[in-house]
């Protein structure tokens, strides 16, 4: 039988090395995905011989594909298992084509596969956000000079003397956007994971960057190392009003510490049209595909 248990901080230790090790590029990857999110999502972990297994809700449970080695098999199985005692019918989640040939290899015919184009994380070379280089990032340039010509801003990276005004940041983002209905996750289940990760960013290795318009605080980004060659980021956010704000924090942080980074995952677009275009427009070089499994009856 498989015990599934909430992850607490205590475990990063020893799960971060395996979630790093396993190359996985999506931002499920993260140990702090695992922990900012879990009480939104329900994330829970198991150890079973040589993988670590990853599941997400309470009523309904989905699964990720599991990461290790060993009887891939067997394991899916017991996940299964795991489901009909939960009393959820068996789904998983989040799996890339490669991984969906893996699962029809050893099941074949066993499962339904969907694709989730709203899901998909954008994944661009390091590189590409920090210079801006060529034809086609020409309107990006542009639109920095402006950013830098209309505002007297300043950087800085993020550290204990000024966290919590990321969630000042937040809080008003999402009076901003409330007449709007929001955008993506409820604001506020993502104040408190963002909660979470200003008490936390020490311990989780976070690292991120803000934005000041004549002193005052207006944008910030936080994202931790999936690997040595991708970073992923879990936050940012930009009040209005401010044309530009967003691409400013964007290259700031990019520019100051991603350079030793292949790839920056910036996440999923949530189907939201505005913000895909927007990530579009910055010319992912890995649109990282999402599959759901459903167990055929």
């Amino acid at each position: 039988m498989l015990e599934f248990k909430y992850p607490v901080l205590e475990d990063r230790k020893w799960m971060r090395p395996i979630l790093s090790q396993s190359g996985g590029m999506g931002s499920e990857y993260a140990f702090g995905t695992l922990f900012l999110w879990g009480a939104v999502y329900g994330s829970r972990y198991c150890r079973y011989d040589d993988f670590l297994l990853l599941s997400w809700g309470r009523e309904e449970v989905m699964y990720n594909f599991p990461i290790g080695c060993g009887d891939l098999k067997k394991v899916i199985l017991l996940m299964v298992e795991d489901a009909n005692r939960r009393g959820s019918s068996f789904h998983m989640w989040g799996m890339t084509h490669s991984q969906c040939e893996q699962i029809e290899a050893v099941l074949p015919g066993r499962f339904k596969f969907n694709q989730e184009r709203d899901s998909a994380d954008y994944i661009y070379r390091s590189e590409d956000l920090i210079h801006l280089a060529g034809r086609k990032y020409h309107s990006k340039r542009n639109h920095l000079s402006q950013f830098a010509r209309s505002y007297s801003f300043s950087y800085e990276d993020l550290s204990c003397d000024n966290l919590e005004v990321c969630l000042d940041i937040a809080k008003e983002w999402a009076r901003q956007n409330e007449s709007a209905g929001g955008q993506g996750r409820s604001p506020e289940k993502e104040l408190g994971a963002l909660s979470l990760a200003v008490r936390y960013f020490d311990a989780l290795e976070l690292s991120g960057g803000l934005i000041r318009i004549d002193g005052k605080p207006v944008a910030f980004t936080i994202g931790e190392e999936l690997n040595d060659k991708v970073f992923l980021l879990h936050f940012e956010k930009a009040l209005g009003g401010y044309n530009g704000l967003y691409a400013a924090i964007n290259h700031e942080f990019a520019a100051r510490h991603l350079s030793c980074y292949e790839y920056i995952n910036r996440e999923e677009d949530m189907g939201i049209e505005g913000l895909r275009r927007a990530k579009m427009s910055y010319y992912p070089v890995i649109l990282l595909d999402r599959y759901t499994a459903e167990l055929q009856s």
